[in-house]
């Protein structure tokens, strides 16, 4: 498993846009380590998995919010990164997944839902899906 700062995580017109990833919230950082064992267990190997240490969660977040590209304001990116501001505040933990399929995306959207992550959004090309009802 690999460590990324949220600067070193993909954007686009300044968004959060990870493609080909799910990133997932979880309440706490135990919370985090089972739902890590869960996905090896499911057979994503550690080398998919990125643990995201921001240096300040809130900062770097509301860092991003305020830089991102006026067209952004129109798009499901930025309601995303709002949410996920939130979440930081809250404590959450986070995880970027890789997955070379959708049908992997939607088993991690599952393993997310029964280890109650608080979001699971896979970064496609051009849309943003919510794994989470």
């Amino acid at each position: 498993m690999s460590h990324l700062t949220l600067e070193a995580v993909p954007t686009s017109f300044g968004n959060l846009k990870p493609v080909g990833h799910v990133l997932i919230a979880l309440p706490d950082a135990a919370s985090e380590e089972a739902f890590v064992a869960a996905l090896q267990e499911a057979g994503i190997s550690a080398e998919q998995i990125s643990r995201i240490t921001p240096r300040e969660p809130v900062e770097e977040l509301g860092e991003q919010i305020d830089k991102a590209s006026g067209a952004s304001g129109f798009g499901y990116e930025i309601v995303l990164m709002k949410r996920y501001l939130k979440l930081a505040r809250q404590g959450c933990s986070w995880l970027l997944v890789k997955v070379d399929a959708a049908e992997d995306a939607q088993r991690i959207g599952e393993l997310a839902r029964r280890h109650e992550a608080a979001s699971a959004v896979h970064y496609r090309t051009f849309v943003e899906e919510d794994l989470l009802p």
